[in-house]
């Protein structure tokens, strides 16, 4: 029970180099502000926003990807997370999202034990500025109404921006998961459905 104990809520002993990271660190953020806290740095330096994104290394924004969190998906999911979420070929980039008249928003995150999500975008005071509506008649806030765009730093999208509603909204709902990935599901017929980490796998196996 101790060793599933420092596996599930990390130590030492089980580093995120080898089992992946532990599923507090996508609750508290902590991937999201260590890249927050490099970006900054980096824009100290006088660097332009996609060079402080392109400075991140892929390894960081990876492990800043819901799909690594191990209480993802579940344990009745048997097999490894490439038959879930795929392979990762390469991170697309940093999204950031802006309305018509510039203002940055951010999307809100899909907390741990959900599946679905509403998708929606929030100011940097936590308000809802926009979002994707289930009733298209009662929406205020849709993608369209508020002109949404979005513009990739760093990655392999760096310096590309989207203003297609269809396009930005298929981002933002990616923007839920954490850093966007190019995944390839092809290769080993991966269903897209998550499945648990190593250090999932290792918690479940000795704490029964």
């Amino acid at each position: 029970f101790i060793v599933a104990g420092t596996m599930w809520y990390g130590s030492a002993t089980t580093p995120i180099e080898l089992f992946g990271p532990t599923r507090y660190q996508w609750d508290q953020g902590y991937f999201q502000q260590e890249i927050d806290r490099r970006v900054r740095s980096g824009l100290a330096e006088n660097l332009s926003l996609s060079e402080a994104w392109s400075k991140i290394p892929e390894k960081l924004a990876f492990y800043d990807y819901i799909g690594n969190n191990p209480a993802k998906g579940g344990l009745f999911r048997a097999g490894a997370m490439d038959n879930g979420d795929g392979i990762a070929v390469g991170w697309l980039g940093h999204p950031i999202f802006k309305d018509k008249k510039g203002h940055e928003l951010f999307v809100r995150r899909m907390p741990t034990f959900f599946e679905t999500f509403p998708v929606v975008l929030v100011d940097e005071e936590g308000i809802v500025k926009a979002d994707v509506p289930f009733r298209r008649a009662e929406s205020k806030y849709s993608v369209e109404q508020v002109g949404v765009t979005v513009e990739f730093y760093g990655g392999e999208l760096d310096g590309v921006s989207f203003g297609d509603p269809a396009i930005v909204k298929k981002y933002a709902r990616r923007a839920q998961l954490g850093e966007i990935f190019e995944l390839d599901r092809a290769t080993l017929k991966s269903d897209g459905v998550f499945r648990s980490s190593p250090r999932g796998w290792f918690t479940f196996g000795h704490a029964t």
